[in-house]
């Protein structure tokens, strides 16, 4: 190498105008630069040869293999380095083959066969030799016959006179024993004839390409890189307090930071996207004034039908929808200690249902089928005349799992207690919720619920699939429902499968998806959407 003084322009020697040139162009920018870049091109323009081994380079500067390929790339895209590509094949012997002593083609186990007297062809297949393996004789008379040693008639094998001969196959083979490699650039005419015969022959040789690069700067860049590397020493990452306080930071040049490069992927630990998006929910609802209740998985079919004015004789109510539990002992909400509630029920379902209405039937426990009946204790307990609430949870029913139905899922459900409450008033409600969401197209669509009167049925747009989906129910709890409660004003509800709102917000057409644990979908889901 020579002295870094002698290999440079003098800094008053560099042309103003190329200094103008690298300054204005941005992919040449000296703060651009990373410092990988920098040691690079320190060592090509050291070094006297022009091209610099890849192997000279990463031993002078002291970077590992991936980051010279990095940082030369880099360099190429900015037309400060070349790179040029040497490439050979190495020649070896299979270790199949290398193992064995001595090293015999089949061509010339033939020959040594014939040498002993075995000369019929059935003889020479069924040998020890060849051991009865037919395609490995024929390739064999293939190859004799290509080298003149032998001759065939009527069955019957006869050497020639040159079958004492080595062929031009075995000799590179006996080189390559002796020699272990050799290149297939520096091989002779011959040699090539005969490992071209060779590689086409299986588990004899192995071939292996190699790759040899070197680099140099660009010529045009010369210059350039010259500039840069007089003015590096001023090109600092870091501002420190001492840089900052004694004022050097004037005369210095920081590096750039490109805020687009790409990140690296973090497989890191987070909630599943459903239950962040429940989290969002959640401060949405809170947001507009509501507040959040919880109540039990487990409910007797008192607060799961009876209450909401679901008759005992309903289809909803048969073990084909609802999962009945066995065990009643230790579980949650019992029938209601106050037995006017239990009594007022009872009369209204009689006085418009028609049928007698059987206190056992409401005693047995099952898995909520809707989140309702927390709703109704709330009220029940509380009899407030003015409220918020709202309510996120698992509910359970005994259906077919398809593309759109699952047997647990979750339910989001709100009311709306006062005195002048209305529909338009639930209408608006809504609108603001989807409209948080993002959901910007909504209709309101008339419907039936057992438990409200009137009932409406919201539908939003979806743009995947250019169609209108029901989404929530909504509707005006019915005096049959309130009155037993204690309840004077009316109360606003609605509330609907929340996986529905959520394969809208992940763009998903199988609900299955949101349970299915592939965590390719489940890490490509960013926190926030």
């Amino acid at each position: 190498m020579r002295k870094f003084s002698t290999y440079i322009m003098d800094k008053d020697e560099v042309a103003s105008s190329d200094i103008s040139k690298f300054e204005d162009n941005s992919k040449l920018s000296i703060s651009s630069l990373h410092p990988i870049e920098k040691k690079i091109l320190s060592v090509l323009r050291l070094v006297e040869a022009d091209w610099v081994t890849e192997s000279d380079l990463i031993k002078s500067s002291e970077l590992t293999v991936d980051q010279v390929r990095r940082g030369v790339e880099w360099l190429r895209y900015k037309d400060l380095v070349q790179i040029s590509e040497d490439t050979n094949i190495k020649i070896y012997l299979h270790p199949d083959m290398s193992d064995k002593e001595p090293l015999v083609l089949p061509e010339r186990k033939l020959v040594n066969i014939v040498d002993k007297g075995v000369t019929k062809l059935s003889e020479i297949i069924n040998s020890e030799e060849f051991n009865g393996n037919d395609k490995e004789v024929f390739g064999a008379i293939r190859f004799c016959k290509k080298n003149n040693w032998i001759s065939i008639i009527d069955d019957k094998v006869t050497l020639l006179p040159d079958s004492h001969k080595s062929s031009s196959e075995e000799n590179f083979m006996a080189k390559l024993k002796n020699t272990t490699t050799a290149l297939e650039s520096l091989i002779d005419k011959e040699d090539k004839k005969a490992y071209e015969s060779l590689k086409k022959r299986h588990n004899l040789l192995v071939a292996e390409k190699l790759v040899h690069k070197k680099y140099r700067i660009t010529q045009t860049s010369v210059h350039l890189v010259d500039s840069l590397l007089i003015t590096s020493d001023k090109v600092v990452r870091k501002m420190t307090q001492d840089v900052l306080v004694s004022g050097k930071w004037r005369d210095l040049i920081f590096e750039q930071i490109d805020v687009e490069a790409p990140l690296p992927l973090l497989n890191y630990g987070k909630k599943n996207p459903l239950v962040d998006f429940i989290d969002e929910v959640k401060e949405i609802l809170v947001g507009m004034g509501f507040s959040e209740i919880e109540g039990n998985l487990t409910q007797s079919c008192f607060w799961n039908f009876d209450a909401l004015f679901i008759p005992q004789d309903h289809p909803a109510r048969d073990m084909q929808d609802t999962f009945y539990l066995k065990s009643q002992t230790d579980l949650y909400s019992p029938l209601p200690k106050n037995t006017s509630l239990v009594q007022h029920v009872s009369k209204i379902h009689r006085e418009n249902w028609q049928y007698d209405w059987n206190i056992e039937d409401s005693k047995p426990y099952v898995l909520r089928t809707h989140t309702t009946p927390v709703t109704l204790q709330y009220l029940s307990e509380g009899t407030p005349e003015r409220d918020k609430v709202f309510l996120i949870g698992r509910v359970f029913r005994n259906e077919k799992v398809t593309f759109k139905h699952l047997v647990e899922f979750h339910q989001v459900e709100g009311i709306y207690v006062n005195e002048d409450a209305n529909l338009r008033q639930l209408i608006g409600i809504q609108s603001e919720f989807y409209s948080k969401l993002g959901i910007k197209k909504i209709k309101f669509w008339p419907t039936f619920f057992p438990y409200t009167e009137p009932s409406l049925q919201s539908m939003v747009y979806n743009e995947k699939f250019d169609k209108w989906i029901e989404l929530f129910g909504m509707g005006i709890f019915r005096p049959e429902v309130t009155k037993p409660l204690g309840i004077k004003n009316p109360v606003l509800a609605w509330g609907g499968g929340f996986e529905r709102l959520a394969m809208l917000r992940f763009n998903l057409d199988d609900i299955r998806e949101l349970y299915s644990n592939n965590l390719a979908w489940l890490k490509s889901v960013p926190k926030c959407l």
